[in-house]
């Protein structure tokens, strides 16, 4: 169990390592972020309005996290 704990978290910051340095530019080339485009704040297809429904996601998500470990719970249940 302690070699597979430890297998998950080096994956886990060796990805984590990657996002960092990738993100990251060099200070000689760094200018700051580009300027914005010119196209008068018109936007190119449908807009999804996730701001309202976050708390919804949010709890669909925990439920739906509980119910699957709810359900592993239960299929590791050795009857006696």
């Amino acid at each position: 169990m302690r070699s597979r704990i430890i297998f998950i978290l080096t994956i886990a910051l060796s990805f984590y390592n990657s996002a960092l340095s990738l993100g990251q530019s060099l200070a000689e080339t760094s200018s700051g972020p580009p300027p914005p485009n010119e196209g008068g704040g018109t936007m190119n297809g449908p807009e999804f309005p996730i701001d309202d429904n976050i708390f919804i996601l949010v709890g669909l998500g925990l439920a739906l996290g509980i119910y699957f470990f709810i359900k592993k719970y239960r299929s590791n249940d050795i009857p006696a």
